[in-house]
């Protein structure tokens, strides 16, 4: 398939109503963990005090678990843990993903590459499908002037043929503590990036932004908290934006991967 023509195969998918999206409904009160799925924090990153305050977590499969700014203003710990990342190969149709609360079940073990020990930086996570025929190499950074989590990806084709495929950034942004407990917060999207928040004087949220790269990528919002569909992440589009309710975020970058190739591109997590 055709790079320009792999956006729109996307939002074809999305449209049409899909089992797997229908399976993985989730509520805000299960849990539900399977396979090699955690929420647990292997590494925390803390800095600043007060409205300075910046914390978030990485778990050892690489999905970010915390994110709290400023202090006593958590965004992603807060009822069900959904955070992370999906593949989509659009040759066969198979999705390997990882939520954090719960995963696909198709992946290798996470190798962790920290030589400083937990919670230190440099952090790479790397994993394997079960199949061998991708590898997804995250390593993590942090900004603390302008508080952000940062996430190099790389996504390598192990196989000898090209494969078309997508990449699915997703987190269940859950600001201010969940709104005090009602989980409805706004919602809008840009190309570049995709916004929960809370607006007036608790204008607390998270923004996941994307750095420009040299494949085809779109931000996107759901008008539900659960995970996308790797292989269409626009089924749960709002009507119209901005959204209010209990909404969650994501990011898609697709393309062609050719034999042996890989691509990098880099997402992040930023208070506003």
């Amino acid at each position: 398939m055709h790079r320009q023509s792999l956006l729109m195969f996307v939002l074809m998918i999305g449209l049409a109503s899909t089992g797997f999206g229908q399976r993985q409904q989730q509520t805000h009160e299960e849990e539900g963990a399977d396979g090699d799925a955690t929420t647990a924090c292997q590494s925390t990153f803390t800095s600043g005090t007060n409205q300075t305050f910046f914390q978030f977590c990485t778990t050892i499969n690489g999905n970010v678990a915390e994110f709290q700014s400023p202090a006593k203003e958590e965004h992603i710990r807060i009822g069900t843990i959904f955070e992370g990342y999906g593949i989509c190969d659009f040759d066969s149709l198979i999705r390997y993903f990882d939520w954090a609360a719960f995963d696909s079940g198709n992946w290798q073990a996470s190798v962790l590459n920290q030589p400083n020990g937990p919670s230190t930086f440099p952090l790479t996570i790397t994993r394997t499908t079960s199949d061998g025929i991708y590898t997804l190499t995250q390593v993590f950074a942090r900004d603390t002037v302008e508080p952000s989590a940062n996430i190099k990806m790389t996504l390598k084709n192990n196989t000898a043929a090209a494969h078309d495929f997508a990449l699915v950034r997703y987190a269940d942004i859950d600001a201010n503590n969940g709104n005090g407990g009602n989980f409805k917060n706004e919602f809008d999207f840009t190309h570049d990036a995709a916004f929960g928040y809370n607006s007036g004087f608790n204008l607390n949220g998270v923004m996941l932004f994307a750095v420009p790269s040299n494949t085809t990528r779109f931000a996107f919002v759901q008008n539900i908290p659960d995970p996308p569909d790797p292989c269409g992440p626009v089924n749960n589009l709002p009507p119209t934006t901005p959204f209010f309710g209990d909404g969650s975020v994501g990011y898609d970058w697709n393309g062609t991967l050719g034999a042996h190739k890989s691509l990098t591109v880099t997402g992040e997590y930023r208070r506003f």
